[in-house]
């Protein structure tokens, strides 16, 4: 484990003195038994009620008592210590017995059993572990939620806050969530200068639950001394409501009898949980201790159950060369079913410049008899591309990024996200032609005059005294910058790449306000928004070495990598158990979106890159996972994929608002070019760092 500081104590308090082994330490006697763990600038320990809570009763999707309890003996059987005594209800009792250790380095384990010695079935019954987080300075506490809640969501919550989860951090506030919607299952807490306080759950399925598919539950609530850190057997809330989840892309649903009930006498239910308190100095950092705890706790790796990276890679290509189109006005790559829109459509959700780029790079000998002839298709597309005309009334980098080619015309649609991916891909491709034979040199030429006009358009707008971007997304125009400055000598590029990254560093490293903005269909906290960080300070690194651009991409990549799955959350009935599709390796969309994509296997050569700077072989294991997990699902007959993964209570396109049956779903209808475009990419560039992902 490489997680923790070994000055942490857990105490145990009982109405008989424990002799604790180290690193534990003896507890003074005490009337009220409870539970502590402190580094002298804040504590977890067990609420003042009580270590043990027992609601019964079910109202208003709570429940309408609570029953609390404090541990009447403790023993120890080697490193466990075991802290027992049993919670009264008015259907009977439970008795309940906690086991707890201290980990190397101070993570602290536990693991909580129930057992119900009632005459009968129980009624309505909830069951909860709860910790307190207080601190010894004012500072307030700012939530950490993988995947759902970024330090309050500030800017999700400004501009849409029915759409996504909220913390006002007043009293009474809570957020509750299923675990399964959880990437790395914890919920934490962090002072801005001082500590992180983390619960990390192991997450399972409720036995004798009052509705179907019922998880335990996993969040915070706030309340007048501090905050809760706290697992529930169902009950979930949100927004100020409780009772209701993130099913849909713009609103909540009820979730309602999210309780269990007809427990029979005899019944043993279990749960394992750990408890993590740790320091730290920097504003907006504290969350890489959970972070990296959790992703060790649960060690994630790809292996033979997931599909041959061959065979994934030789279908993506496959789907490459069933979109060329070629008619007497225009070449090129269709990006979207020709039902829908027959476009070339560059940048984020589409993705036409890719072929230009990946399949010079690539090595196609073993996927195709003729590679030649696609690497010259790819030079064409390219040059075709180039012919999109400027748009001057219009701001960004002054380029259209849609040809419909049924229409024959360009369409006056662009944005600095797309028109900046799509650079950055088109100098990549220099960079390949540049090196390879007299019609690829021959066509860099052409290449690197549209690149020079538009990149020096972005340079220009960045630096001028009124540039701020919106969100994050302007990030996306720092590669680009980088390598176009290398391309041309121009130390300007350089000057607004270095503009655009110091301002980022300045806006989102603390956290005040995390990285958003990365996707067009949801102005939210998202993984694309720390992807366009993280992409623009890695290539910043590369060319400068600069020890503050290392430092920013990993602050950037750790926030993608809160967005992936670390565990496989096990799958109802449906398409994805069709398939014994595993969650580990896939990341979800953002904090609105939270439904899984094959987005993340775009981030693996950076990922690579990162454990080559840094030393941290974690790195290249997550990239190597995420590389071959996100093959799943893919048709090896013709590489089509589906777009959405629904592993929460969550759907996209469903006509239906009932929670019911969402859990599981696939949605594989919107054929859409950047689920291949982005396998074609991260393999060119893995190759680029010599990196064999066949052998992945």
């Amino acid at each position: 484990m490489k997680c923790g500081l070994s000055r942490w104590r857990l105490v145990a308090m009982a109405l008989t003195c424990a002799t604790l082994s180290s690193p534990l330490v003896a507890a003074e006697l005490e009337l009220t038994p409870s539970l502590k763990i402190s580094d002298g600038a804040a504590s977890i320990e067990a609420p003042a009620d009580g270590l043990w809570t027992i609601g019964t009763g079910w109202e208003n999707d709570v429940a309408k008592l609570e029953h609390h309890a404090k541990a009447t003996q403790v023993t120890q059987f080697g490193e466990w210590h075991i802290l027992s005594g049993q919670v009264e209800t008015p259907e009977g009792s439970w008795r309940v017995e906690d086991q707890y250790r201290s980990l190397d380095a101070g993570l602290v384990q536990g693991r909580r059993r129930w057992t119900y010695d009632g005459a009968k079935p129980s009624g309505p019954v909830v069951l909860s572990i709860r910790f307190q987080v207080d601190a010894l300075s004012s500072e307030p506490l700012r939530p950490f939620l993988p995947g759902i809640n970024y330090f309050g969501n500030p800017s999700g919550t400004r501009i849409a806050s029915e759409r996504v989860p909220t913390w006002t951090g007043d009293a009474g506030c809570e957020g509750l969530y299923e675990e399964h919607r959880f990437p790395l299952p914890f919920a934490s807490v962090e002072s801005d200068r001082s500590f992180v306080a983390a619960l990390h759950s192991r997450p399972s399925v409720l036995p004798f639950a009052a509705r179907d598919d019922l998880w335990w539950s996993l969040g915070l609530v706030q309340n007048e001394s501090g905050v809760e850190l706290r697992l529930q057997s169902g009950p979930v809330a949100s927004n100020g409501t409780a009772g209701v989840v993130k099913a849909r892309q713009r609103k909540f649903l009820p979730y309602p009898d999210a309780h269990l009930v007809g427990v029979p006498p005899g019944t043993v239910i279990e749960k394992e949980f750990y408890l993590q308190l740790e320091s730290h100095e920097t504003v907006g950092h504290g969350f890489h201790a959970p972070l990296w705890t959790s992703i060790d706790l649960f060690d994630p790796k790809h292996d033979g159950s997931m599909p041959s990276t061959t065979d994934v890679l030789a279908a993506k290509l496959r789907d490459t060369f069933d979109r060329w189109h070629e008619d007497e006005h225009c070449v090129g790559f269709r990006t979207r079913p020709p039902q829908a829109q027959p476009w070339f459509m560059m940048g984020w959700a589409d993705r036409a410049e890719v072929p230009g780029f990946a399949l010079q790079a690539m090595n196609m000998e073993k996927v195709t008899e003729d590679p030649q002839r696609w690497r010259r298709r790819a030079i064409a597309s390219i040059d075709f591309l180039i012919q999109s005309p400027s748009q001057p009334k219009l701001q960004d980098a002054d380029f259209s990024i849609v040809y419909d080619y049924e229409q024959h015309q360009w369409l006056r649609r662009q944005n600095i996200l797309s028109q900046s991916q799509a650079l950055n891909a088109l100098a990549d491709a220099i960079a390949v032609a540049m090196k390879g034979d007299t019609e690829q040199r021959a066509a860099s030429e052409r290449w690197k005059r549209f690149l020079k006009s538009k990149v020096a358009h972005i340079a220009s707008d960045v630096l001028s005294d009124d540039w701020r971007p919106v969100s994050t997304n302007q990030a996306f125009a720092i590669a680009p910058l980088v390598k176009a400055s290398d391309l041309f000598a121009d130390e300007q590029l350089m000057t607004a790449a270095r503009k655009i990254a110091d301002h980022s560093i300045e806006r989102h490293q603390e956290m005040r306000e995390p990285y958003w903005g990365g996707t067009l269909d949801a102005k939210c906290e998202d993984k694309e928004g720390a992807w366009a960080a993280m992409q623009g300070y890695c290539a910043l690194y590369d060319a400068t070495r600069e020890a503050k651009y290392l430092q920013a991409a990993v602050h950037a990549g750790d926030v993608v990598l809160s967005y992936l799955y670390v565990w496989d959350v096990p799958m109802p009935p449906g398409r994805l158990a069709d398939h014994a599709f595993k969650t580990r390796g896939w990341t979800s969309v953002s904090v609105q979106n939270q439904h899984l994509d094959v987005f993340g296997v775009l981030f693996t050569p950076e990922l690579w890159q990162l454990a080559q700077w840094t030393g941290d072989k974690r790195y290249q294991q997550l990239a190597k996972l995420m590389f071959v997990s996100a093959g799943q699902m893919t048709n090896l007959a013709s590489g089509v994929q589906g777009e959405q993964m629904f592993q929460t209570n969550y759907q996209q396109h469903d006509a239906t608002d009932i929670v019911e049956g969402m859990r599981g779903g696939y949605s594989e209808a919107w054929n859409i070019y950047w689920i291949s475009a982005h396998f074609l990419t991260a393999a060119a560039k893995l190759e680029q760092l010599g990196v064999q992902w066949s052998q992945f």
